[in-house]
């Protein structure tokens, strides 16, 4: 088994035909890629399984594309109950579990500059890199003069592709850098910002989130935003 990119974050709340897997490559059946949907606190919203052309007839179907997975393990589907239409909200977390082979989801939507994505206070945000470019984590901005409670009250942590923790990092603003003997703002190792042990040289704002990797943020903070760049965007030259 093995989990496909999760593209964490549409940038406009796109449809789940946005998500598009290939509709020739003879899928086991149409429950063996699955893609669930989850709010902003982590709780299911939603479960869909892929259709392909091969086994879409198997099924009484004619359309290819995303079916609800219970009425797909029921074998009760019909072309009506085809679920690429259903919008993926703009922030929501995305997850496909696939018992395939390898293959490729091609992610088709606008790359819009600057994305805002609100991050939650007192609350799970499930986001991630939903450019198609690699960023780093600095480009993960949080406000640097907000004054935050500390500098592990916002935590970003970062997933592999099996969901496995890659990493953990706590943010630090203009306010609390001092406070911890800081002048870089930004993202720090969590452990060594709890243990009070971080120094300028353990900045973490370079670490690389790779295109369609998960990223979830826990504040423990009032209402605040986050800011992607638009990577596309060239770099103006002197």
């Amino acid at each position: 088994m093995a989990t496909l990119k999760s593209m964490d974050n549409t940038l406009a709340g796109q449809t789940l035909a946005t998500f598009k897997l290939p509709t020739d490559q003879s899928f086991l059946s149409g429950d063996s890629i699955v893609l669930e949907i989850y709010d902003e606190s982590g709780a299911l919203e939603g479960a869909y399984s892929f259709v392909d052309e091969t086994n879409a007839s198997g099924y009484g179907l004619t359309d290819t594309g995303w079916y609800p997975l219970e009425l797909m393990q029921q074998w009760m589907a019909t072309d009506a109950d085809c679920a690429n239409d259903v919008v993926v909200p703009f922030g929501k977390g995305v997850i496909i579990t696939s018992f395939e082979a390898d293959t490729e989801l091609t992610f088709a939507g606008e790359v819009v500059a600057d994305v805002s994505i609100p991050i939650a206070g007192n609350s799970v945000t499930w986001t991630g890199n939903a450019t198609p470019k690699d960023l780093t984590l600095g480009d993960f901005a949080l406000p640097t003069d907000q004054s935050f409670l500390s500098g592990d009250s916002i935590v970003l942590e970062i997933y592999g592709s099996d969901g496995s923790l890659e990493g953990a990092y706590s943010f630090v603003d203009e306010t609390n850098a001092s406070g911890y003997g800081l002048t870089d703002t930004g993202w720090y190792p969590l452990e060594l910002m709890q243990q009070w042990m971080a120094t300028d040289a353990d900045c973490a704002n370079d670490v690389s989130i790779p295109a369609g990797k998960m990223v979830i943020i826990t504040s423990f903070e009032a209402d605040t935003t986050l800011t992607l760049p638009n990577p596309l965007v060239a770099t103006a030259q002197p």
